[in-house]
């Protein structure tokens, strides 16, 4: 009987370490896998970004601020000596750091989502508490994503900081953890790293929560009318187009906090005493420089970067999670 018992408590504590091992080695794959479809992504989209961090950061008066972000483009191009191999290039530029940020951030951010909504089925069918799948992703989508900026915060801070000084004409850009170093010496504190990052966690899980709640609602949607296919699975172009819709709805919500956060990170000391809190900041915005050319300054530009990121790593991940 004792043998049994004790034979008993072994294999479940086999069982229980196996399971776990197994969940440990889930998250590291997903981690990797969003990982991997945020560097494709955002390298796709790379010329976009560039252009619309340059429109955001800028404060216009006079002529100068009713020129719209097209004028921008040929801008780009002219300052590296004009259309060929260089202009081209010159979309890409700062790429690497970007690359370097969203393999982290995009990594947490997808594995962190799949975790907590595993976790909230678990907990909630362990409590006798039935939640809709729409609630689940909107709480696991808004954890994940300030999950996501909280640790990878100073790296997209030193990308804004390093584009900034790409645009203002510097002859050499310090490196990433040059700029990281060169933040904290001149502006006295570690936290300086962190400029504008209770205003990015805000947005991060405003637009994470509706992003992953709305691309699962938006893969039936798109299965039922836009793609109709009722049979089996969503296919992976109910998927990229699910991506994109649902990267539309949020960015739509949230894109003033997208304008706050950069003037915060890029505007130094001037910057926080400007925008000391998000209402403050959003006031400030619309009162300084109105509705579309404050708080959405940039916004249909920043469609054209939504629309490909969202559609090519939802889908690519997807792809990515059930192959490996």
């Amino acid at each position: 009987s004792s043998s049994s018992s004790s034979s008993s408590s072994s294999s479940s504590i086999g069982s229980a370490s196996t399971s776990g091992a197994k969940a440990e080695w889930r998250v590291a794959k997903d981690f990797a896998a969003g990982g991997v479809a945020g560097m494709v992504a955002r390298t796709v989209i790379a010329p976009v970004e560039r252009i619309k961090i340059i429109y955001q950061t800028r404060v216009l008066t006079g002529a100068a601020a009713s020129q719209g972000w097209l004028v921008l483009f040929r801008r780009v191009v002219d300052d590296a000596g004009g259309f060929g191999p260089k202009g081209i290039a010159a979309f890409w530029r700062g790429n690497t750091v970007a690359v370097v940020r969203v393999f982290p951030y995009l990594g947490v951010q997808l594995s962190s989502n799949e975790y907590y909504r595993k976790s909230l089925q678990t907990a909630g069918a362990g409590a006798g508490i039935s939640l809709t799948p729409e609630v689940r992703n909107f709480v696991a989508g808004g954890g994940a994503g300030m999950t996501a900026v909280i640790t990878t915060y100073p790296l997209d801070l030193a990308r804004a900081r390093m584009a900034l000084l790409m645009e203002q004409g510097a002859m050499q850009v310090p490196s990433l953890l040059g700029t990281l170093r060169h933040v904290v010496a001149t502006e006295g504190s570690f936290l300086a790293l962190y400029s504008g990052a209770g205003i990015s966690m805000t947005g991060a899980a405003i637009y994470c929560g509706l992003k992953f709640a709305s691309y699962d609602a938006s893969k039936g949607f798109c299965q039922r009318h836009l793609l109709p296919n009722s049979d089996g699975p969503p296919s992976y172009l109910h998927r990229a187009a699910s991506g994109g819709l649902a990267g539309m709805l949020a960015q739509t919500f949230v894109y003033p906090f997208d304008v706050l956060r950069r003037r915060l990170q890029t505007g130094g000391a001037e910057a926080k005493a400007k925008y000391p809190n998000t209402i403050v900041g959003f006031w400030r915005l619309y009162t300084d420089e109105g509705f579309f050319r404050g708080l959405y300054r940039g916004c249909s530009l920043n469609y054209l970067k939504t629309v490909p990121n969202t559609t090519v790593y939802l889908a690519l991940f997807d792809f990515l999670k059930e192959r490996f």
